[in-house]
């Protein structure tokens, strides 16, 4: 383990040759992955492991930094400190893997509380405007604050085990009505880095200010932590969960509708992308919590599609923006006229967003509103509402860009690149294809 560990430190620090070295690495990665997939068997005494959860997780990191690489080509034609950028995210996917594949809960807090650093210096780093700074601070201290009552509660479960010690494969058989206020503990880093109402506050913050490689990384995987360590932390809870599933149900469904209406005032492309990643978390929140397989096979499902669909939609805000030098869309209409075929993927994401059929999302919604409903049946009310202010939203944000009367000063700017259809259409590609695989959660 340690000699792993040694290589991938040492091909790490080659990334500073490069974007060779960064494609490298990403093989170095994908080979070693396939090899702990297949070649280590998932036990109490294994360190590294993977299961379905972890394996579409890990893919999911790997395609989106794959992507990242290639919507920040301008830093290389730029010179723009492109080896301290390709090391940036060498760091991030080392952290990633590794929080994914983790079996150990102390760990997995190690990893996952060590992600937020990658992040935090491309926001600060690479960012646009002054108050980078601010946002930056903000992350910090959100992550900061919720992330002690889960080091207490990892070091106390790890107690609890005894001999088993901080093994994710274990759950307590003691019933203790205790327990659920133990596990709201645990969850509350989870909840913060969903992010879930009332807590979410860092995100648009965070996304504004962000690089376009940073909101592809904030929205594609890093919110996914979030969903990933409530579902591994309800399985080494068990039958607790239960406790607080009124709770989980109604914060995501009323967060979720509230942030809805929230998006439809908003002028700013990246904060109105980035409050529907606030509602459709809400709803993966609420499938999650009332604790049911249809819920977490949907969860799943749902942190895919949106981990895709988000990323491209921040993409596409940065195509918009590169041209015209801002995000405001008062300056940013009448697109349709002046980039008609960047349109058409700014009008396929949008319904991916809203959970149109032939894409993933309507999958991953329709099981998470089945398992709400088993729950409790007067949810529905609230879910037709949710349901009918995430295409509200959607169709505002591809009306509000593609539609009115154009600016002039835009009337000069090109259609899209080879470069950007490719970031596009490999977006598009397994949100399109990964719906004839929805039953991978049986296995």
């Amino acid at each position: 383990m340690l000699k792993f560990f040694s290589l991938i430190t040492g091909l790490m620090l080659m990334s500073f040759f490069g974007e060779f070295m960064f494609f490298f690495m990403i093989l170095i990665f994908s080979s070693m992955y396939w090899v702990f997939m297949y070649g280590v068997e998932i036990n109490s005494m294994s360190f590294l492991g993977s299961d379905i959860l972890s394996w579409s997780l890990i893919l999911l990191t790997f395609w989106i930094i794959i992507l990242m690489m290639l919507a920040s080509q301008g830093y290389k034609t730029m010179d723009y400190y492109y080896e301290k950028f390709c090391f940036v995210l060498m760091s991030m996917l080392l952290l990633l893997y590794l929080t994914f594949s983790t079996l150990d809960l102390l760990s997995f807090y190690i990893f996952f509380e060590g992600s937020l650093i990658p992040i935090y210096l491309l926001i600060v780093g690479w960012g646009y405007q002054p108050e980078r700074l601010q946002a930056g601070i903000y992350l910090l201290l959100y992550t900061i604050f919720a992330s002690l009552p889960l080091l207490i509660s990892v070091i106390y479960t790890g107690s609890v085990m005894g001999g088993y010690g901080f093994c994710f494969l274990k759950s307590f058989l003691e019933v203790n009505y205790w327990f659920s206020f133990w596990f709201f503990f645990s969850i509350f880093a989870f909840l913060v880095k969903l992010p879930a109402f009332y807590v979410h506050l860092w995100l648009p913050k965070a996304h504004v200010e962000a690089p376009v490689s940073g909101s592809m990384m904030l929205a594609g995987v890093l919110l996914k932590l979030g969903c990933y360590g409530m579902m591994r932390f309800m399985m080494v809870f068990d039958g607790f969960t239960l406790y607080l599933s009124s709770f989980l149900v109604s914060l995501g469904l009323l967060g979720g509708l509230v942030v809805s209406f929230i998006c439809l005032r908003q002028v700013d492309l990246k904060a109105l992308i980035a409050y529907s990643s606030v509602s459709h978390m809400g709803l993966a929140l609420g499938g999650l919590g009332s604790w049911g397989l249809w819920g977490y096979s949907s969860c799943l499902y749902t942190c895919m599609a949106h981990g895709l669909c988000s990323s491209s939609l921040f993409f596409l805000s940065g195509v918009v923006y590169e041209r015209s030098n801002s995000r405001s869309m008062m300056i940013n209409k009448g697109l349709l006229e002046i980039m008609p075929s960047v349109s058409f993927w700014w009008f396929i994401f949008c319904i991916g967003n809203m959970a149109a059929p032939i894409f993933l999302n309507l999958v991953g919604e329709v099981g998470l509103l089945g398992s709400i409903l088993s729950f409790s049946f007067l949810s529905l009310v609230f879910l037709m509402m949710f349901s009918f202010m995430g295409a509200c939203y959607s169709l505002f944000l591809f009306s509000g860009t593609q539609h009115g009367k154009y600016f002039f000063g835009l009337k000069s700017l090109g259609d899209g690149m080879v470069r950007e259809y490719l970031v596009l259409l490999l977006h598009f590609y397994p949100l399109f294809f990964l719906i004839l695989k929805v039953d991978m959660m049986s296995y």
